[in-house]
């Protein structure tokens, strides 16, 4: 017996005897990097919870980069990101600002390396004052008060 589908104007005939074929997905046995960068999962998990600064410290430390949800500034404003708006969420949903050099011009930070940014605990609208800095190394440092004092992750 064969039966018929009908999808997108397009005939197919199955056989019955045909196997079918299933796939299961499982978010908590993935690897770190694997769980953060599973196609379009951030815009399935709000970007508050993505960007908890927990969260972020621990995959930054152990990738030595970011999560793919992290665009920067630069690719953000491509893309329609108005600052001033806040309107990151409405823009590019699952995403966050995370990427672009910290210059470290204050000097709070060890000499020598190359520093990047990153927003943490982002609750959509304007950015606040939470970030971490870290280097591709995986040495991660967290301020609360933009840049003001660091505390090593």
């Amino acid at each position: 017996m064969s039966v018929m589908y009908i999808y997108n104007n397009f005939i197919k005939s199955k056989d019955d005897s045909s196997s079918v074929k299933t796939e299961n997905v499982s978010y908590g046995s993935a690897s770190t990097e694997d769980q953060y960068t599973t196609g379009n999962s951030s815009a399935q998990v709000s970007i508050e919870k993505l960007t908890e600064e927990k969260m972020v410290i621990s995959y930054v430390k152990q990738n030595h980069k970011l999560p793919d949800y992290y665009i920067t500034k630069n690719e953000a404003r491509k893309q329609g990101w108005n600052p001033s708006k806040g309107n990151l969420c409405e823009v590019l949903p699952g995403k966050a600002i995370g990427g672009d050099k910290f210059g470290n011009r204050e000097g709070r930070l060890p000499d020598g390396d190359k520093y990047f940014e990153a927003d943490v605990n982002y609750d959509c609208g304007g950015r606040n004052a939470d970030r971490i800095i870290y280097t591709k190394n995986g040495d991660v440092y967290l301020t609360k008060n933009h840049y003001k004092s660091f505390e090593k992750q």
